[in-house]
């Protein structure tokens, strides 16, 4: 289910509607009044929940929840048909359901009242806020917590005591534990990216997850932080980043990961415990990479890597193995190793 916290609802809207505002239409048979009213992952359909399915597992199709109702594909629509399952058919799924979706939920405005502070936040003791502070309805900021200049904290969001946050910083659809530390300028729960292509124009993909961050996280300043697509967006414990460093939607990292500036990591990348990034590191969506390994600076991680481990490169490679290949280039071209000794007069 959506959080109301950050999203309203807006329908519900029949079957036939969806098929319309989703440039697609009714497999055969469908119940076109079908009320829809929410929004699903493939992982968890629900009853009066849209979702979409790009292409069919191999086999019969499993059991689906009576009411649901499923963005498919024509070759998709004998086996829906024959199975019951109410559909919506289009050349193009994923952007269906992106059009479609959107009329079914959209985001809370960051505030509503007239007042900077909304009547309806719990504010802790001792918080103090520069200028231009917004507060939105029902947000919780922790006591001891400071807030500088010309921050909006949206409806709905918690933060733990003790947070310190610098200012131009915008949080929305958030919950933060304690003893948080944000850096001027940077950005939690905004969409992430998710473009689905068509043929003419791209579709933005809405997201309707949150973002969830614990204990002793450091954000540095002009960093982003994406809410996820149906779920949250998880930071763990006691994680540090330093400026300039993005972590997109669905993304899950785990206590005490380090990234140093211009860390970059995918959509549905999971992290686990205490994994460093040096400089410049970029790793691929849906990659996993295990417990306390090591990412050389300007590594560009195209697969998983396992735990404990140390890579480097582009694509990134066991980092040994990446020194070699720089020793074998290195001699083959001619080019020798810069001495680390000055000269007297620099």
């Amino acid at each position: 289910m959506l959080d109301p916290r950050f999203f309203e609802k807006l329908g519900p809207v029949s079957l036939q509607s969806l098929a319309e505002l989703a440039g697609a239409r009714p497999a055969s048979g469908a119940p076109l009044s079908l009320p829809v009213e929410g929004v699903a992952p493939l992982s968890a359909p629900r009853a009066g929940a849209l979702t979409y399915i790009e292409r069919l597992p191999p086999g019969p199709l499993p059991q689906l929840p009576e009411g649901a109702v499923f963005v498919i594909p024509p070759s998709a629509e004998a086996a829906a048909v024959e199975a019951g399952v109410a559909a919506i058919v289009a050349d193009q799924p994923r952007p269906a359901f992106g059009r479609a979706a959107k009329h079914l939920f959209r985001l809370r405005p960051p505030t509503t009242s007239e007042e900077w502070i909304d009547p309806t936040a719990e504010i802790g003791e001792g918080c103090s806020f520069g200028p231009g502070v917004a507060i939105g309805a029902g947000a919780k900021i922790g006591a001891g917590s400071r807030i500088g200049p010309n921050c909006v904290i949206g409806t709905g969001v918690t933060i733990g005591p003790r947070a310190t946050i610098g200012g131009n910083c915008t949080i929305i659809c958030a919950d933060i534990g304690s003893d948080f530390d944000m850096h001027s300028g940077s950005v939690i729960g905004e969409a992430g990216f998710g473009i689905a292509q068509t043929p003419s124009d791209p579709v933005e993909m809405p997201h309707f997850g949150s973002v969830r961050i614990g204990d002793g996280v450091r954000i540095g300043a002009v960093c982003g932080v994406d809410r996820g697509m149906f779920g949250p967006t998880v930071i763990g414990n006691h994680c540090k980043f330093d400026n300039l460093c993005h972590v997109a939607h669905n993304a899950v990292l785990g206590d005490g990961c380090i990234l140093a500036a211009y860390g970059a990591v995918s959509g549905s990348t999971i992290l686990g415990k205490n994994v460093v990034f040096g400089g410049r590191v970029a790793v691929l969506d849906h990659a996993v990479i295990g417990d306390d390994a090591v990412l050389a600076s300007g590594s560009n991680v195209l697969a998983d890597v396992p735990a404990g481990e140390t890579w480097g490169g582009v694509p990134a490679i066991p980092h040994k193995q990446h020194l070699k290949q720089i020793a074998w280039i290195r001699m083959k071209s001619g080019v020798k190793r810069r001495s680390s000794k000055r000269g007297k007069d620099t």
